[in-house]
């Protein structure tokens, strides 16, 4: 009874702080892969994981708010109070399709982690009730990062695909995703959220992993593989739209990641950045893309002027931009509002 009253005056301060401040959320619930990845993977038997050097030299930095970063569902101190400011279900390896990432052996999938956050939803009804959990799921923040595994881990993985993409055309995969991930955004909203960020998916023909998997495309980014995103995304800001309209009360935001990213490739200069192609953590590869980043791997000595920490993942420096953009950025970034504004709808 004593933890049940606490925790009923902490979702009070929360909900009370949503009313009165400006800018901040009462919980924050992430979705996705190891671009947002918490520490999931560190549970679970998994060849993808961080959690060694030179990684995380970094991390940090927060806005909206929030008193600490969003937990990861799988350690054990994201348990009581701490859920009620929200959890982070990301996993490295993971994907739309439940097949993605297979090669990983351990991760976990967007249905796995709808799973995993209906598991907290029902801890937080239990504890302050059903009212209080659906005015504090409808007030807060859902992002969902998904969907470059299914290619990069999937469709487009060396030698284990080739038959996959003989047999099955770049348009019925892409179908594929989008009908996958309807389905699991409409479980979303039915779980309670309503204001939902959905990150398109990057130019992955530019980072350093496919750049080295391609060398006949010189110093230029693999196409096929961005033409492939590029028809993902056309799919996936058409469906945002279409969920937002036919959900009642939801807003889906479309952040497009993919035009950020490939433009400070392109205008690497103009952000500060030395370089737009190579990794800063690397082994092997004329982009240092071949060997994932590691212990024994060479760090570039200044992180801040590389678009790409390892051979599949942005800088702190680019994520930084790409943060600021999706949070105060115009409607060619994240459409229809950005992210502060979504806040304080």
């Amino acid at each position: 009874m004593i933890v049940r009253t606490v925790l009923q005056i902490v979702t009070v301060k929360v909900l009370l702080k949503l009313c009165f401040a400006k800018d901040v959320i009462p919980a924050n619930f992430v979705f996705g892969d190891s671009l947002v990845d918490a520490g999931n993977n560190n549970y679970i038997a998994s060849l993808s994981k961080a959690n060694f050097v030179p990684n995380g030299i970094d991390f940090g930095g927060q806005e909206l708010g929030l008193p600490g970063f969003t937990p990861p569902y799988l350690a054990p101190t994201a348990r009581g109070p701490v859920v009620l400011q929200g959890i982070n279900y990301a996993s490295g390896g993971g994907g739309i399709l439940n097949h993605t990432g297979n090669i990983f052996g351990g991760r976990i999938n967007f249905d796995a982690q709808l799973d995993n956050f209906e598991n907290t939803r029902q801890d937080i009804i239990s504890t302050i009730g059903v009212s209080a959990t659906l005015e504090l799921l409808q007030s807060s923040l859902f992002s969902v990062t998904m969907g470059s595994n299914d290619f990069i881990n999937n469709y487009f993985t060396p030698i284990v695909s080739a038959e996959e993409q003989k047999l099955v055309p770049p348009q019925v995969f892409v179908a594929s995703m989008i009908a996958r991930f309807k389905l699991q955004l409409t479980r979303l909203y039915t779980s309670g959220a309503r204001k939902i960020i959905v990150v398109n998916v990057g130019p992955i023909g530019c980072i350093p992993y496919e750049r080295d998997l391609n060398p006949t495309a010189g110093t230029s980014c693999a196409s096929r593989p961005n033409q492939l995103a590029q028809l993902f995304n056309t799919e996936l800001r058409s469906l945002t739209k279409e969920l937002t309209t036919g959900l009642k009360g939801s807003i889906f935001l479309y952040a497009d990641v993919y035009r950020i990213v490939d433009d400070m490739i392109q205008n690497y200069r103009v952000y500060g950045f030395d370089s737009g192609s190579f990794a800063c953590c690397y082994i092997a590869g004329s982009f240092g893309g071949l060997i994932p980043c590691g212990p024994s791997s060479k760090v570039c000595p200044d992180r801040s002027k590389y678009v790409f920490w390892d051979p599949y993942h942005p800088s702190d420096a680019a994520n930084v931009i790409i943060a600021k953009r999706l949070l105060d950025g115009d409607s060619n970034d994240v459409f229809p509002i950005n992210i502060r504004q979504l806040v304080n709808v």
